[in-house]
């Protein structure tokens, strides 16, 4: 099938955060992840212009990313740094890294539709670990803010 500019731009918005998350599962670095994905998007692109058939491109997407990623991985492995897959992946299989993928796109679709003081308070309480006393010095409110803001952000 032939793509319309529409529908690729579908599929890019649809398909980048999910593939960026699932390359990170490989690559060390956002960057690296994020070209990874830009680039096999190009490569995409590239093929539909020449007309050449891709019948799931989801699918497609997620092995180009993943054999990237692994390529990218070993390169970094033969210029002397050791590389070794996270736990994570060792223990699970493809199709269960394609859904954790997707699940963490999700939740962080979610996480950017909070608004702006809720996100922060809530980014700073789960991925930074800090306690409630802390990050509410921090930000200058008190910590019954702190957890009014974080119980919103988890009932949404």
């Amino acid at each position: 099938m032939v793509l319309s500019a529409v529908e690729f731009e579908r599929i890019f918005k649809d398909l980048y955060r999910p593939l960026c998350l699932y390359a990170l599962r490989f690559v060390s670095s956002t960057d690296d992840a994020e070209d990874i994905v830009q680039q096999a998007f190009a490569d995409v692109w590239e093929k539909n212009i020449h007309k050449e058939t891709i019948t799931d491109v989801k699918a497609y997407m997620f092995r180009a990313v993943h054999n990237r990623s692994i390529s990218s991985a070993a390169q970094v492995s033969t210029i002397g740094q050791l590389y070794e897959l996270p736990a994570d992946l060792e223990d699970s299989t493809e199709e269960e890294r394609i859904y954790q993928s997707e699940r963490d796109a999700r939740l962080w679709n979610a996480i950017d539709a909070l608004p702006p003081e809720r996100k922060k308070v809530f980014l700073l309480s789960k991925c930074d670990g800090l306690k409630y006393q802390e990050f509410a010095d921090q930000l200058n409110i008190s910590v019954k803010t702190v957890e009014n803001q974080i119980g919103k952000a988890l009932k949404f």
